[in-house]
């Protein structure tokens, strides 16, 4: 069995999947910043436009959730997960602003 799973080449592929998993909150806290400066981009766009209530309270909560991102990411950056278990609950959430980010993006620009 071990010679079979040292021919498929699994015991170098878990390890690689073992740092993929415990950097996936800073990679997708960095999505989630990518997404951001695109709706500030639209929104910035718009306010210069409108001007009106709505649109400065669209470009307030985008920059709002710029620096909290950029600050999960330094955080990230400096007290990286110890296992890929304690990786998992940053993810869920990120994954979840990533997601909602996304659809807002999506509806942000038609």
């Amino acid at each position: 069995m071990v010679l079979e799973s040292n021919l498929l080449g699994l015991q170098s592929i878990v390890p690689t999947l073992l740092i993929l998993v415990k950097y996936s909150p800073l990679i997708t806290s960095i999505a989630n910043i990518c997404l951001l400066v695109g709706m500030l981009y639209v929104y910035l766009e718009r306010y210069l436009k409108v001007k009106s209530k709505f649109t400065t309270t669209l470009v307030l909560v985008s920059l709002l959730f710029l620096v909290q991102n950029i600050l999960f990411s330094i955080y990230f950056i400096f007290n990286l997960p110890e296992t890929p278990i304690n990786a998992v609950l940053p993810l869920v959430f990120l994954g979840l602003e990533f997601t909602a980010l996304t659809l807002l993006l999506m509806i942000t620009r038609e």
